[in-house]
């Protein structure tokens, strides 16, 4: 029987882990691909116009790039007539969003998951490719869904750009208005501080646990103490992290096109919402791991009980599914129910695979219809591929 003890623990050791576990290795990683963006930010779009033919390799490397940020560039470049629609596929295919970095810090912390780190993105990247150029060749689009022996029956075109003018120019910028704003805009200085005292520990833990195989964490409140210390160090992380999160009030989508036009033109609004974007990925793991361990506790169920509904064409379905809800927060949780051994790969690869992340947002405001049938044209080779994958035996 559960009991208030029980529960606190689990609260207290979810936030230390998603801190320390995730959030640490993630804001280096959105760290380094924020400031790539913005560093490179531009430089591609007139030859991405020019080169028709590889459209949609170049939309599926977009999309492959950890975070929403390359895939939300490439709404606006289809919906200025830059880009097939076949590219856009491709780049939602390859797409992993925010919850690329969950996946990528777990491979960083347990060698155990790097192959399947590389082999997710290879399959989802192979198939954003692949699919994204059958769309082109049947001809469809959202005005023929179909393809050419189908019916049109949407006659929204993309607008061509005027010569002189980039689709970039297209992404808004923040208002720098309300409470929320001023509390990221003024509180990300402090939760970097804290994240980089989160990170040294964290490469400690790492090598403790090298030189020692039998060594835990411990859950300590003594600050004095070494596990005391590192607890604390997390609890206020994800603290901050929630605060950060709840203050930028995008709930599901962290990545919209203001934040990423705010990227793309300062390095400290880069700074700002990498430190944003990281917090919203830890409330989304946290909400993960309570969500488990709770289930775990009060249903009575065991971990490989877990892991056995995770498993089969039902669930290769359902993690499909998944993915057509945009944004990134539930993409978050499947990932990091297969971190928890609780999916399958093939249920992994039909998410990553089906999900458009953070992208599909802009799209829907320039382009209802292009969006709308997206969410099917991806969703298809997410199911194919499952299921294929499963048939074929492919774990890890």
């Amino acid at each position: 029987m559960a009991n208030a003890h029980d529960v606190v623990e689990i609260v207290v050791t979810s936030m230390r882990d998603a801190f320390l576990a995730v959030t640490v290795f993630v804001a280096a990683m959105v760290l380094l691909f924020s400031w790539l963006q913005y560093a490179t930010s531009g430089r591609f779009v007139e030859y991405i116009r020019e080169k028709k033919k590889l459209q949609p390799v170049i939309g599926a490397l977009m999309g492959l790039t950890p975070g929403c940020g390359g895939a939300i560039v490439m709404m606006p470049m289809y919906a200025r007539g830059y880009v097939t629609y076949g590219t856009v596929v491709a780049t939602l295919i390859a797409t992993l969003g925010d919850s690329a970095f969950v996946l990528i810090g777990a491979a960083i912390t347990d060698s155990n998951f790097i192959a399947p780190l590389l082999a997710v993105h290879a399959i989802s990247f192979i198939v954003g490719v692949t699919w994204g150029y059958l769309v082109d060749m049947a001809g469809i689009t959202p005005r023929t869904p179909l393809g050419s022996i189908g019916p049109t029956i949407w006659q929204e075109e993309p607008q061509l750009t005027p010569v002189g003018e980039s689709p970039l120019d297209d992404l808004s910028r923040e208002v720098p208005e309300g409470l929320g704003y001023k509390i990221l805009h003024q509180g990300y200085f402090l939760w970097w501080i804290v994240t980089l005292f989160g990170l040294i520990f964290a490469i400690l833990l790492l090598v403790w646990s090298a030189q020692d195989p039998d060594y835990s964490l411990e859950l300590s409140y003594d600050p004095f103490t070494r596990d005391g210390f590192i607890t604390w160090i997390g609890l206020i992380g994800t603290t901050f992290s929630v605060v950060l999160y709840v203050a930028q009030k995008n709930w599901f989508a962290d990545d919209t096109e203001a934040t990423i036009g705010d990227k793309l033109h300062s390095r400290r609004e880069t700074m700002v919402h990498a430190a944003s974007e990281t917090a919203f990925v830890t409330f989304w793991v946290m909400i993960a791991y309570l969500a488990f361990e709770f289930m775990l506790l009060f249903s009575g169920l065991s971990e490989q009980d877990m892991a056995n509904y995770g498993d089969g064409v039902i669930a290769v379905t359902a993690a499909a599914i998944i993915g057509v809800i945009p944004g990134c927060g539930p993409q978050i949780i499947a990932i990091t129910a297969y971190t928890k051994d609780i999916i399958s790969f093939p249920a992994l690869a039909a998410n990553a695979i089906s999900q458009d992340g953070d992208a599909l947002f802009p799209l829907l405001v320039r382009h209802k219809a292009a969006s709308l049938w997206a969410t099917v044209h991806t969703t298809i080779p997410a199911i194919i591929a499952g299921i294929v994958l499963f048939v074929a035996g492919v774990n890890f």
